[in-house]
C-alpha cells in the first residue's frame, strides 16, 4: 500500500482524508464554548421562569418532543407551554450533564446525555435528553429538545443531596456532607456523630457498580466496619438495604429510609438493623436539615 503525505492532506489507496488543522481544531473547540455557554444562558432562563428568554434561545421551528406529553412545535408554541408550566411551577431546578457532543455538520451538533429535574417539593427525577443545536446567523440555537426515561435508578436522582446537612438532638450531634467524587461517577457522604465525650465518623460512597450495573451504596466506618448494599426508589424515598461486617467480624445490617420532606428537610430511619448478635430492630426516624450557607439564598 503506498501512502503519499502531502500539505494539509493524506493520500491512502487514491482516496484523499483531509487532516484537521490547529486552526480547524481551534474553531471546533471555540463552538463547543459557545453551544455550552448557549445551553447554560438556556436552563438560567428555564429556571427563573422566563418563558420568554427561554424561547431567544430556540429556532423559529424548534420542537419539544417531552416524555409524556404531546410534541410542541414552534417558538411561539414552546413559549407559551413554558408559559404555563413556570406558573404552575415557579421554583424549578434543572442540572444537565452532557455525555456527549456531537457536530452532524459545520452548523449542525447533537448533545445528549442525563438531565435531573426537581420541584419546590418533591423527588427528583431524571430523564435521558438530547438537544439539537443548529447555528443560525452566527448564533447558535436550539432547534430541537428530546427527553425519554432514563433505564432504572440513577444516581443523578440524588444530586439533590449535594450539600451539608445535620441533626440535633438532646444526645447528639450528627454532621453529614455529601459532595461529587470524580467525574460525577459518584456521590460521597462525610457522616460526623457527636455524642458526649465520644465523637464518630464514617464515609458512604453511592455509585453503579460497574459489575451489576446498579446503584450501589458503599458505607465504610471509621473502626474498620464495612457494609455494602443496594439504593431504590420509592416515591419520594429512598431504600438502602446494607450488610457487612463490623471491625471485630461481627454481623452489621440494616434497611435505611431515607425520605425526603422539601429540599432542605429528610428523615433518615434504619429499621431491621443488627449489630453483632444483637437484633435491635427498627429505630425512630430522625429529621435533619440542610446547612444553609452564610449569604446564600
Amino acid at each position: 500500500m503506498t501512502r503519499t503525505l502531502l500539505v494539509g492532506t493524506i493520500v491512502v489507496c487514491g482516496c484523499i482524508l483531509l487532516a484537521a488543522t490547529p486552526a480547524d481544531e481551534a474553531v471546533r473547540e471555540a463552538d463547543e464554548a459557545a453551544i455550552r455557554k448557549a445551553t447554560q444562558d438556556f436552563v438560567a432562563a428555564f429556571e427563573k421562569g422566563e418563558a420568554e428568554t427561554v424561547a431567544a434561545h430556540l429556532t423559529d421551528g424548534a420542537q419539544m418532543i417531552p416524555d409524556d406529553a404531546p410534541e410542541i412545535r414552534g417558538r411561539e408554541a414552546v413559549q407559551k407551554a413554558c408559559a404555563g408550566h413556570f406558573a404552575r411551577f415557579p421554583q424549578q431546578k434543572i442540572t444537565l450533564n452532557p455525555e456527549s457532543l456531537r457536530f452532524m455538520s459545520r452548523d449542525t451538533a447533537v448533545e445528549e446525555g442525563l438531565m435531573s429535574t426537581s420541584k419546590e417539593k418533591g423527588a427528583a427525577e431524571t430523564h435521558r435528553y438530547s438537544l439539537l443545536h443548529v447555528r443560525e446567523d452566527g448564533k447558535w440555537l436550539i432547534a430541537e429538545i428530546r427527553e425519554w426515561a432514563s433505564e432504572g435508578t440513577a444516581l443523578q436522582d440524588l444530586a439533590w443531596l449535594i450539600g451539608s446537612w445535620q441533626s440535633m438532638r438532646a444526645d447528639a450531634e450528627v454532621q453529614t456532607t455529601w459532595e461529587w467524587l470524580g467525574n460525577k461517577a459518584f456521590i460521597r457522604g462525610t457522616i460526623t456523630m457527636r455524642q458526649k465525650d465520644q465523637t464518630v465518623s464514617g464515609m458512604q460512597l453511592i455509585g453503579v457498580d460497574p459489575r451489576t450495573d446498579e446503584l450501589t451504596i458503599w458505607v465504610f466506618e471509621a473502626d474498620g466496619g464495612v457494609t455494602q448494599g443496594t439504593c431504590m426508589r420509592d416515591d419520594n424515598s429512598w431504600v438502602f438495604e446494607t450488610s457487612g461486617l463490623t471491625a471485630d467480624g461481627g454481623v452489621l445490617a440494616a434497611t435505611n429510609i431515607l425520605a425526603r420532606i422539601d429540599n432542605d428537610t429528610i428523615t433518615w430511619q434504619p429499621v431491621n438493623l443488627t449489630v453483632g448478635d444483637e437484633i435491635i430492630g427498627d429505630l425512630p426516624p430522625v429529621k435533619v436539615t440542610r446547612v444553609k450557607q452564610t449569604g446564600t439564598k
